[in-house]
């Protein structure tokens, strides 16, 4: 097993000397295509992260994108594979794929199970992330993406209260009216730690009917393995997991101005057990499971998207449904302490939510024409409504023998949300560019919790409804410099918010000190930095700094058993950002990333989860340093083309909440994937040996503690190989 020093700076060193073994390369190599036919320049990545098609070195904030060929290239298939390549980000699994959460730039999840997350999660323009209660946390599949991006900072002014500390946006490939294609693969793979096979399928397929309509259908299977062992039946492999995904796109290009794009995606998710260990050892075995758990999951997104364009803008109403499900079933005798006491203890969840959204946008086509103050703007202005209906009936059933026993309970709310937004940038003096953002947002929730006690499921408590109402604005300011064709500066400021919610009089009583409502929390982003290009575009060098204030922290508290949010504390980050892209010559490129990330709190205060939490005490989640470098390799010859791709990628030491009562250690992660493929056969087959977690890191990434008696960990996915067969026709 590969550990790094104590002192963290072994990574760090590892990435600046190939970082500047990978520069001195690219000035070594020439701008023009080698004998292998190597690219002469890095490409172009296009983003949609302002909601218009821009080059992502344009946008005066940090952004990682990755092209859905990358993707596929590498073996990615969920939000896992793209988070590890993004220093600054990490991904917190929790206990089921469809509790897992994102971190970025040390904003944790402090709300934990109960209220809303700090990362938002988009389809195209559809938020998946509720804004009240914690629901189904989607990991789409990232079968034929177009590109998938992560936006890093506070992103209020565009996407809302959805997206606190940034946002991942999953791009999909659009309908090609031109012509036919597909392709299709199906992969047979091990995992460590396993007696069972994992299988991959996947299938596209591009059908033009007619000149002005189009289809577009994807979809993909993965069985994944399982890993952990159940010491008390002896049954092995218990947390096996499926996945479905499918999605279909209609595109209608009615006229050359007007066009209709619809969308129908569904995908489902089936894990047989929960993906903890009790305690803190790394074994792979559940010591105390007595009862049958399972979590099924499921999404379905449908969408209406009209285009209307003129020379100099285009009018977009984007309609968009989401419905979310959940069934699980938990065995909680170990958290209560009931081991060896013939009692059991299991709970049901069943969340639900059924949200729509409308979205009306003008954006530019070209810059404003005229001089001065009002010629060369480029503009995003929209009115957004969005409402979401929210359920969470939760079942605790006791099994005494002889004398079983059944509580119900649970949450409910609704949630809407009215913005008008708008995204501008002008061109002055011939070298900068001035954007200017903001967001008025007027939001309210209505909600409670279900009668307690015995009874019927999911009858609402009257006694225990609120009402939440909040309005606010959120700023946004950029200046971009351009001192050249290869060198451009820029600076920002971004404030961002997350949707306040409901606790429920329920658990609201003077008594207890628990309130009924909870308010948004905002975050105020300061960053500069620079973007670099080198050798005719063969080197990009890009490198940011930030400050980060959050206020009216969301924070879980405790009444009892009763878990509940409250604002409290402050916090404050400080963080730096690298990232290098380099042809080297001879069919070899690199990407490399580094980020350094100090996020702790900046108050004391007094957690009701947690016990008192002194100033300067780290944010869970929130590693001091993340990185990532890929070496990649491609070449040609006759009739066949091989590619080969590693990666390396890091995660520091962090804690699993504010006590730090189960200390995350920091691993390192090694994934290989190498391909060939015969260009001029038959539907090009392409053979693909895919590699993740190739040394088998055994380490927790999650921890969850109940007092003092109950821990529970989480643990990194074990080394995978995967066999696959790519096919074109």
């Amino acid at each position: 097993m590969i550990r790094p020093t104590t002192t963290s700076l072994k990574p760090l060193t590892a990435a600046v000397l190939l970082a500047l073994s990978t520069q001195a390369l690219a000035q070594s190599s020439s701008g023009s295509n080698d004998d292998e036919g190597s690219l002469m320049a890095l490409e172009e990545v296009v983003v949609t992260a302002t909601k218009r098609e821009q080059s992502l070195r344009d946008i005066p904030t940090s952004i990682d994108a990755f092209s859905g060929a990358e993707l596929d290239r590498i073996g990615a298939t969920g939000l896992a594979d793209v988070v590890k390549l993004t220093p600054g980000a990490t991904i917190e699994p929790g206990f089921t794929p469809g509790t897992s959460t994102v971190q970025i730039r040390g904003i944790t999840n402090e709300s934990r199970g109960v209220g809303p997350r700090t990362v938002g999660r988009f389809y195209d323009g559809v938020s998946l992330i509720n804004p009240s209660i914690i629901g189904v946390q989607p990991d789409v599949d990232t079968v034929d993406m177009r590109t998938v991006e992560v936006l890093k900072g506070p992103q209020g002014t565009l996407f809302g209260g959805s997206a606190l500390a940034g946002a991942i946006r999953y791009v999909p490939e659009s309908p090609d009216l031109e012509s036919f294609y597909g392709s299709a693969s199906l992969g047979i793979g091990s995992m460590a730690s396993s007696d069972d096979n994992s299988y991959e399928y996947s299938l596209m397929l591009n059908v033009p009917v007619g000149e002005t309509f189009g289809l577009r259908f994807a979809g993909a299977v993965r069985d994944y393995a399982g890993f952990i062992d159940d010491a008390i039946s002896g049954e092995e492999d218990i947390n096996s997991y499926r996945s479905e995904h499918g999605r279909l796109l209609a595109k209608w290009q009615a006229t050359d101005a007007f066009s209709a794009n619809f969308t129908y995606l569904k995908q489902t998710g089936e894990i047989g057990a929960y993906s903890f260990l009790e305690g803190t050892d790394t074994d792979r075995v559940r010591e105390y499971k007595y009862l049958p758990e399972f979590e099924d999951t499921e999404f379905e997104i449908y969408g209406a998207r009209f285009d209307y364009e003129t020379d100099n803008f285009t009018i977009v109403f984007d309609n968009n449904w989401l419905d979310k499900e959940r069934s699980s079933q938990a065995d909680l005798t170990y958290v209560l302490q009931l081991q060896g006491t013939g009692i059991t203890v299991n709970q049901n969840f069943q969340p639900t939510t059924d949200q729509n959204s409308h979205e009306l946008r003008i954006v530019s086509n070209a810059p404003t024409a005229g001089d001065g103050f009002f010629g060369n703007w480029q503009y995003t202005v929209g009115l957004y409504y969005m409402e979401s209906d929210q359920t969470r009936p939760s079942t605790v059933n006791i099994n005494i023998p002889g004398a079983p026993a059944t509580s119900i309970g649970g949450e409910f709310a609704d949630a809407t949300e009215k913005a008008i937004y708008f995204d501008l940038t002008k061109t002055f003096a011939e070298h900068w560019e001035l954007n200017l953002g903001g967001r008025y947002f007027d939001q309210e929730t209505d909600g409670g919790n279900y009668l307690s006690g015995g009874g019927e499921i999911g009858i609402p408590d009257g006694s225990t409804e609120a009402t939440l109402s909040e309005s606010d604005f959120n700023p946004k300011v950029a200046l971009m410099y351009h001192a050249n064709d290869n060198v451009t500066f820029y600076t920002s400021y971004v404030s961002g918010f997350r949707f306040g919610g409901i606790n429920g009089a329920a658990v609201a009583s003077d008594e207890a000190g628990v309130p009924t409502t909870y308010l948004s929390d905002s975050l105020d982003n300061f960053e500069i930095g620079v973007r670099t290009s080198w050798k005719d575009n063969r080197v990009f060098a890009d490198f940011a700094a930030y400050s980060i204030d959050w206020t009216d922290m969301q924070i879980q508290q405790r009444a009892g058993v009763v878990a509940y949010v409250d604002n409290i504390g402050k916090a404050k980050v400080t963080g730096y950002e690298f990232a290098l892209n380099a042809l080297l010559g001879q069919g070899f490129s690199t990407r490399i990333a580094a980020a350094y990330n100090d996020a702790r709190t900046k108050e004391d205060f007094d957690s009701a989860s947690s016990g008192f939490i002194p100033s300067g005490t780290d944010l869970p989640q929130a590693p001091k340093w993340t990185g990532s470098a890929n070496l990649s390799y491609e070449t040609s010859w006759d009739n066949f083309d091989l590619q080969g791709s590693l990666t390396y990628s890091y995660r520091g030491s962090s804690s699993n909440n504010l006590q730090n009562s189960i200390p995350l250690e920091s691993y390192n992660m090694i994934d290989l994937a190498i391909s060939l493929g015969a260009l001029n056969m038959p539907m090009k087959p392409r053979l693909n040996l895919i590699g993740k977690n190739l040394t088998d890191e055994n380490v927790a990434t999650f921890g969850w503690s109940l007092g003092t008696a109950v821990d529970m960990v989480s643990l990194l996915t074990p080394r995978q190989i995967m066999l696959r067969l790519d096919l074109d026709f």
